[in-house]
């Protein structure tokens, strides 16, 4: 990781009740209804702060998007080099995510990892 770290997250919008949460603290889903919660991020301030070209120098993984994931601390960040897996085509219609060239093989890496 780079010194730098900034996240541009805002807060946890539940998607059935919009009920808006404090995107530093833990939750699982909504605490008032129990539905999936959304990650929302300060888009305009993103928009500013960063340009293609910030991307281009650092590691091929997911953590190069940093900016674009919900972690706020960079020494929350555990990290086996998981993402940046190829988009294979099929044909014109179709193309595959090949999950399984992360460090667990599973698409379950990505997202245990933010």
């Amino acid at each position: 990781m780079t010194a730098r770290w900034m996240s541009y997250l805002r807060s946890l919008e539940c998607t059935a009740c919009g009920r808006e949460f404090d995107a530093g603290a833990a939750h699982g889903v909504c605490p008032a209804c129990g539905k999936v919660l959304f990650a929302r991020y300060d888009l305009a301030e993103l928009r500013n702060a960063l340009v293609p070209e910030d991307f281009r120098s650092r590691s091929w993984d997911m953590w190069r998007y940093r900016e674009l994931l919900p972690v706020r601390d960079e020494a929350n960040v555990v990290t086996l080099g998981e993402g940046m897996t190829p988009l294979l085509r099929v044909n014109e219609h179709l193309s595959i995510k090949d999950e399984g060239k992360n460090p667990t093989g599973s698409f379950k890496a990505r997202g245990m990892a933010a």
